[in-house]
């Protein structure tokens, strides 16, 4: 798989992630996450300098929206993960 054809994959995974941080959906979401980063992991490490510009443009692209999906995400999961620490302190303080 090239590298662009990678991030767009990656793209596909992190709107999916997002879909499904608003269905409150979080052991799918935590396994397409799990994906997502195997995914990251595998990537070469070619720079993207080393690549035509227009495929530079098109990653850097990828990126953005990648990004604007994991802000998404993190919307729909930091408040539910801050209720849910609250429901857990207040179980754990008893006896």
């Amino acid at each position: 798989m090239n590298l662009l054809a990678s991030y767009e994959t990656l793209l596909g995974l992190s709107q999916e992630m997002e879909a499904l941080a608003r269905q409150q959906a979080w052991d799918a979401l935590t396994q397409l996450e799990t994906q997502r980063a195997a995914l990251l992991a595998a990537l070469p490490a070619t720079p993207l300098t080393a690549l035509p510009i227009d495929r530079q443009r098109a990653i850097a692209a990828k990126i953005r929206q990648i990004q604007t999906c994991d802000k998404a995400v993190l919307e729909y999961v930091l408040p539910w993960q801050e209720h849910v620490g609250k429901l857990l302190a207040r179980l754990a303080a008893k006896p």
